[in-house]
């Protein structure tokens, strides 16, 4: 139950960037784990960063 609940710890630019997230040809568009590391990263500033480098990563 906690995990999803650290999504509630996201910037809220960034919450309504996940809920705009689709699925393609059945393949998650970002994994869970990622998005955990983006809201563990701290303030909303750091989130931000952290998200830019997972969805270069791809």
């Amino acid at each position: 139950m906690t995990r999803p609940l650290d999504l509630l710890l996201l910037a809220p630019n960034l919450q309504d960037a996940v809920r705009a997230l689709e699925a393609a040809d059945g393949a998650e568009p970002m994994a869970e784990r990622p998005a955990r590391s983006v809201a563990h990263a701290g303030t909303w500033a750091p989130q931000r960063e952290v998200c830019a480098s997972v969805i270069r990563r791809g």
